[in-house]
C-alpha cells in the first residue's frame, strides 16, 4: 500500500521516517497497530478485574442512594409518606361511632369514637363521651349503639349494641373506659338485623408494623374519628405533627379535633398507635388538639387488671 506525505503530498518509501521532499516527519503505522495491540492484549488479561470496578462502583452508587433514602425518611418525618391503602383500610375498619342515649334526657345524651381492641367486640374510648355523673351511668340495659364503617369510604356499614364498661375512679383519673358489643342491633322499620352477631370483629393491631413506639417533637400524625365539625356520622380522617409535649402523659398536636373525636385513633406514619385524640385547646385565634399518651393508657390498662383483680 502506497504512502503519501501529508505535508507536500509526494509518495514516500516504505517505513520512511522523514519526507525526502520536505522533512516532514512521519508517523509509523507499525506503531500505532502495535500500540492498539499492547492495550487490547492488556484490557484482556485485565477483563475480570475491569468488570468488577464497573459492577462495584453501581452497586455503590445503589448504596448511597438506599442510604439517602433511609436518611431522609428517618428525619424528614414532615413528608415522609403514611402507611399503604392495605393498612390505611385496617385501621379504618376498627375505628367506630359511638352514640349513648342518656336515661336522664335526650341533651344529655352524647358520643363520640372508639377503637376495637379485640375480636370479640372489646373498645377503647374516652370516659366523658358516656352520660353519666359521679355515681351513676345514665345509660339503660341496652347501653350504646356502635356503628362500623366501610373502610374505604367510611360510610355507616353496620350497627351494634354495646355496654359501656366504666370502672369507678379509675375512668375518672384517666378518662378512659370499655364498651363491650353484645348484640347486632335491630332495625324495627326494616325488620333486619343492622349486623351479624356473633363474629370476628376488625381489631386495630399494630404489633407487626410499629418500628419505633418513641413519639417525637414534629412527627407526622393521623387522626381518625367521628367529628362533628364533618358530620359527625362518617369517618374523618386528619393530618397533622406532634406540636408539643406539655407533660402529664398529653401530646398536642396541630391535626384538627374537635367533638365528636373524643375516643377515636391516632397514629404515627407507620401506623403505630400513639394515643387517643380527647381534648381540644384553643385560643381566639386557633385550636390545637390534645392526645392522651399511650403511656396513659398503658397505665390506665394496668390499674384496671389490678381493679379486676382485687374484685375475685
Amino acid at each position: 500500500m502506497s504512502m503519501f506525505c501529508k505535508n507536500c503530498g509526494v509518495e514516500l518509501n516504505a517505513g520512511a521516517g522523514f519526507c525526502k521532499n520536505c522533512g516532514e516527519k512521519v508517523a509509523s503505522p507499525n506503531v500505532v497497530v502495535a500500540t492498539k495491540n499492547k492495550f487490547f492484549s492488556w484490557l484482556r488479561k485485565r477483563i475480570g478485574l475491569v468488570i468488577f470496578i464497573f459492577v462495584g462502583g453501581f452497586l455503590l452508587l445503589v448504596l448511597v442512594g438506599a442510604l439517602s433514602e433511609e436518611r431522609y425518611n428517618d428525619y424528614s418525618t414532615n413528608t415522609a409518606p403514611f402507611v399503604n391503602t392495605t393498612t390505611q383500610s385496617e385501621i379504618a375498619a376498627s375505628v367506630v361511632n359511638i352514640f349513648c342515649p342518656s336515661t336522664e334526657s335526650e341533651d344529655e345524651s352524647s358520643g363520640g369514637s372508639g377503637t376495637i381492641i379485640s375480636e370479640d367486640g372489646l373498645i377503647l374510648t374516652n370516659s366523658h363521651i358516656i352520660p353519666q355523673d359521679e355515681t351513676y351511668l345514665h345509660v339503660d340495659e341496652t347501653g350504646c349503639l356502635v356503628v362500623l364503617p366501610d373502610p374505604v369510604t367510611g360510610q355507616p356499614d353496620e350497627v351494634y349494641l354495646a355496654h359501656p364498661i366504666v370502672l369507678p375512679t379509675v375512668s375518672d383519673n384517666y378518662d378512659l373506659a370499655y364498651m363491650e358489643i353484645y348484640a347486632a342491633y335491630y332495625d324495627e322499620d326494616t325488620g333486619e338485623y343492622m349486623g351479624e352477631y356473633p363474629r370476628k370483629f376488625p381489631t386495630f393491631d399494630d404489633t407487626t408494623r410499629c418500628k419505633n413506639e418513641n413519639v417525637q417533637l414534629g412527627e407526622p400524625v393521623r387522626i381518625f374519628g367521628y367529628p362533628a365539625i364533618s358530620g359527625g356520622y362518617s369517618l374523618t380522617v386528619t393530618d397533622g405533627v406532634v406540636s408539643s409535649f406539655p407533660g402529664d402523659g398529653l401530646i398536642i398536636t396541630s391535626a384538627k379535633i374537635s367533638h365528636g373525636n373524643s375516643g377515636g385513633l391516632a397514629v404515627d406514619r407507620y401506623g403505630c398507635m400513639i394515643g387517643v385524640p380527647s381534648l381540644v385547646s384553643s385560643d381566639e385565634a386557633e385550636t390545637l388538639g390534645v392526645i392522651y399518651s399511650m403511656d396513659l393508657i398503658l397505665q390506665f390498662d394496668d390499674e384496671v387488671t389490678n381493679y379486676i383483680n382485687n374484685l375475685q
